[in-house]
């Protein structure tokens, strides 16, 4: 049964007072197979990583000035980025010390190629787990959030860039870690993925970045998808997509 889903996306104004220059590029599923197009997207994944290892920019990890620019994002909000690195970074790394990253499923391996690919940060959860509206904003401290594989809740520090729903946190850290409640799984059908910019990542590079995430999830997984970017010209999005339920 398909039924219609009202989203809004909304970057909130202290986010730009402290990132100015950041934009969101949002994609949204429905109707996918995540079942289907594992090995598709496994050999996606295995060729950017075989391009990242053999980037000489990318020698130095942390000198290459899109990864630069996420670590200092991080320290400017109070998390080490020697402790806390931007999902981005972390795949760099792992991909430059030759380690095949695991696919997950399809859409995961999907996403992860894009975010090496264009060397952002991206993300996804599950539309169906979702509640409500989704928010980039500065965490108050009292937010409920489950890490990935925990049982426990880990809730954010007063002052983090979170990535929220109406109840609870999807992603701490801006692009740190997601949330088990809302992960991608097999069994998704409807997802919402997110492709984060900042300077020098470019308005232009992350439209391009995020209209190939939306098409690439399609040819690998079948089902339907939409795209838009917020920035601070745009910072508030509603939309209206066919979910299958």
């Amino acid at each position: 049964m398909t039924a219609v889903r009202r989203l809004v996306d909304q970057i909130h104004p202290e986010v730009f007072a402290q990132f100015p220059g950041y934009c969101w590029g949002k994609v949204i599923c429905w109707d996918v197979d995540n079942r289907r197009g594992l090995e598709e997207a496994t050999l996606l994944l295995r060729d950017v990583e075989a391009r990242v290892r053999q980037d000489e920019s990318l020698a130095d990890v942390v000198a290459h000035p899109k990864i630069a620019a996420w670590r200092q994002a991080f320290s400017q909000f109070g998390a080490r980025p020697s402790k806390y690195q931007a999902s981005v970074e972390a795949l760099v790394r792992r991909a430059r010390r030759g380690d095949a990253l695991p696919p997950i499923n399809a859409m995961v391996a999907v996403y992860n190629a894009l975010s090496l690919r264009f060397l952002v940060p991206v993300g996804g959860d599950d539309l169906d787990l979702v509640s409500g509206g989704l928010h980039l904003r500065v965490a108050t401290g009292d937010e409920p959030f489950k890490p990935l594989g925990a049982e426990e809740d880990d809730p954010p520090e007063a002052g983090e860039i979170i990535y929220a729903d109406d109840a609870k946190v999807l992603c701490r850290r801006w692009s740190w870690r997601g949330g088990e409640p809302s992960k991608i799984s097999p069994a998704t059908t409807n997802a919402v993925l997110n492709v984060h910019g900042l300077a020098p990542a470019t308005l232009d590079e992350v439209t391009r970045a995020t209209e190939t995430l939306a098409t690439l999830v399609r040819q690998v997984c079948g089902g339907g998808s939409t795209w838009y970017v917020l920035d601070e010209n745009c910072p508030l999005v509603q939309t209206e997509v066919p979910v299958r339920s």
